[in-house]
């Protein structure tokens, strides 16, 4: 009699047991799938697929006079400090370009138009037709000078900036806008490029330097050219392009040169810390950017008389035109160029970094025309 009791209640508890265990531990919910087609943060390792090699994509690494007979001499050539030369061809959002030259080489190719030889990317298509078109990958394993590199991407990546590659050893970076969700321009990029400039994630293999070859304080033509990359990106929005003037571009310059001189006051000695090993490595792929308190407090240090400032500084920039895609597609500093229809604009570009400065735009000022390509 007392084994069946016990038999009883053992079987009992066993029962309560499997009853009572979908309560305590509830089976996990299926992960839901992106909206608007946005991709999830689930990464694999599948290897990456190559495109064949067209369009633009074709002309990486190929002579520059190559280039030339298809697309005719640039409008302008300018002199970056860097390792490249930059060619910009085109004068209106339908027909701009940029190419960086380096040896007579093409080593990258930056467009905003929407000819045929960016298919089958177009300007404006949403993530959504990228994803119809072919899968987005976001690990890329390849090699580059005897060294081996693993370069992952991190689902804002994937959504705002995917990587693409093509059978030549090209790819190409495409930049997608926060506020629009459009495509604004596709970065046709060698592999040293996309090394040095590096946005994503890099788990083996070592990002290569910045190097500068050219010393200047400000260089006013970089400016402008980044002022007119941003009001281009700000046509495409259907917004009104950043007015710019004399006054704002020499308080950007006065900022610039005020951090350099007061360090101390401006950061902490943990960010003065980073700053110098930035400095030291100068490589992009971890640049130094001001907090916006940081900013503010270099607004203060500077006693210039600002309306509402903002702003943003980055040390080292390769290339100025990559930089301010990547901008405008992280949420952290697209909403700096929201209101472009009431915000002035300064740029200071120097030897290392630059300096965007945003304010409320005075009335009465005179402002200039260094920027107004389109």
């Amino acid at each position: 009699m007392k084994r069946f009791w016990a038999f009883t209640a053992v079987f009992l508890t066993v029962l309560l047991i499997g009853y009572l265990e979908p309560v305590f531990f509830p089976a996990e919910k299926p992960t839901e799938t992106a909206q608007s087609g946005r991709l999830s943060s689930a990464h694999t390792a599948v290897p990456h697929e190559e495109l064949p090699a067209s369009g633009y994509a074709a002309y990486i690494g190929k002579d520059v006079e190559t280039f030339i007979r298809q697309f005719g001499n640039p409008k302008e050539k300018i002199k970056t400090g860097r390792t490249y030369e930059l060619w910009t061809f085109g004068l209106t959002m339908n027909d701009y370009l940029e190419v960086n030259v380096r040896e007579n080489k093409v080593i990258a190719i930056k467009a905003f138009n929407n000819d045929k030889m960016i298919e089958p990317f177009k300007i404006d298509m949403k993530l959504a037709d990228l994803s119809d078109l072919m899968t987005i990958y976001s690990n890329f394993a390849f090699n580059f000078h005897h060294e081996a590199y693993d370069v992952e991407l991190m689902e804002e990546d994937m959504n705002y900036r995917p990587l693409v590659a093509f059978d030549n050893g090209s790819f190409a970076v495409l930049f997608f806008n926060q506020r629009t969700g459009g495509l604004m321009a596709v970065n046709y990029v060698n592999k040293e490029t996309l090394l040095t400039e590096m946005p994503y994630q890099l788990n083996e293999g070592s990002p290569l330097p910045v190097d500068i070859t050219q010393s200047m304080t400000f260089d006013p033509v970089q400016s402008n050219q980044a002022i007119y990359v941003m009001n281009l990106v700000k046509q495409q929005e259907n917004q009104a392009a950043f007015s710019v003037s004399t006054q704002s571009q020499k308080d950007a310059q006065t900022l610039y040169q005020t951090l350099a001189n007061h360090t101390p006051t401006v950061l902490s000695a943990n960010r003065q810390a980073e700053l110098l090993q930035t400095r030291e490595e100068h490589t992009a792929i971890h640049p130094f950017q001001l907090t916006k308190d940081e900013f503010s407090l270099l607004v203060k240090t500077s006693k210039l008389s600002l309306r509402e400032p903002a702003g943003i500084f980055q040390e080292p920039v390769y290339d100025s035109t990559f930089t301010i895609l990547s901008w405008f597609s992280d949420p952290q500093y697209d909403s700096y160029f929201a209101e472009s229809e009431t915000t002035e604009l300064g740029v200071a570009f120097s030897n290392e970094g630059v300096l965007v400065l945003l304010e409320k735009r005075p009335e009465n000022r005179q402002i200039t025309e260094s920027s107004e390509k389109l």
